[in-house]
């Protein structure tokens, strides 16, 4: 399947999905790693929003600057402005 098609998929099951059952969702849709991976990258953004340091999130969080400041453009120029959500 192709990455458009991939998207579509996702989030239209995750639309369907009540709100009281989105967590159990999330567990059977991904692994542990992969969840923990994706709560690291909600919480650089929030950093960010938080208008902490890039340097200071790096250090907090043991991830490079680089990493941070791609976490910057996604909530500069982010296609859908994850940044409101966080």
């Amino acid at each position: 399947m192709l990455y458009p098609e991939s998207i579509k998929l996702v989030t239209d099951t995750l639309w369907r999905v009540k709100k009281e059952d989105m967590e159990g969702c999330i567990e059977d849709l991904f692994t542990p790693s992969e969840i923990v991976e994706l709560s690291e990258r909600l919480l650089l953004l929030k950093s960010l929003k938080e208008w902490k340091a890039q340097r200071q999130i790096a250090e907090e969080q043991g991830i490079s600057v680089t990493t941070v400041s791609r976490g910057a453009r996604v909530l500069k120029y982010g296609r859908w402005a994850i940044g409101k959500y966080i």
